[in-house]
């Protein structure tokens, strides 16, 4: 008699245990949900976001620039991303900022109904030179890229050589 109330305590115990635990994941589950699902969430906040924008562009921060670029590919601000971008590029000579150029001008995919990935010569010649220009100036994590385009025992061309391809196309634009 004793041996058989022992065992409905511990399948008692052992059911409420089970209900508990999974009260306790479907709670979890539930609160990593809604954290995922909005991607409003992972946004900088507006003031946090110009301000590193300033800091990166205006006073050539490469921290900053990383922080606030980062946050603006994890939610797919491309258009901005591009522009500051190209700020950044053009004024501190961000590495960084010259291999999202590349990428951003290589990616697959489309917005608002326009294909992304720039196939025609121009958009090449600019991409390959970004490519370059953001190896040159140190960034390592755009060796794999090379790598990708030019193979692995070649050595890359100068950036200067897609530079001066651009030149010639807009030159015979004209």
């Amino acid at each position: 008699m004793v041996k058989r109330k022992e065992i409905k305590i511990l399948q008692l115990f052992t059911v409420i245990f089970c209900v508990f635990f999974l009260s306790c994941s479907h709670y979890v589950e539930k609160k990593l949900e809604a954290v995922i699902n909005d991607s409003k969430d992972l946004e900088l906040p507006r003031k946090v976001a110009d301000s590193l924008w300033r800091r990166a562009i205006n006073a050539g921060d490469f921290k900053a620039y990383n922080e606030v670029s980062n946050n603006y590919l994890l939610i797919l601000k491309i258009p901005e991303l591009y522009y500051y971008a190209q700020l950044m590029a053009n004024r501190q000579e961000c590495p960084e900022a010259y291999l999202h150029l590349y990428i951003l001008l290589t990616s697959e995919g489309t917005m608002d109904g326009i294909e992304l990935a720039g196939r025609d010569s121009l958009s090449r010649s600019q991409a390959l030179f970004y490519l370059l220009r953001a190896y040159e100036l140190g960034e390592e994590n755009a060796v794999s890229y090379i790598h990708k385009e030019f193979g692995h025992r070649v050595r890359p061309p100068k950036s200067i050589t897609y530079l001066k391809k651009i030149q010639k196309f807009i030159e015979r634009k004209k």
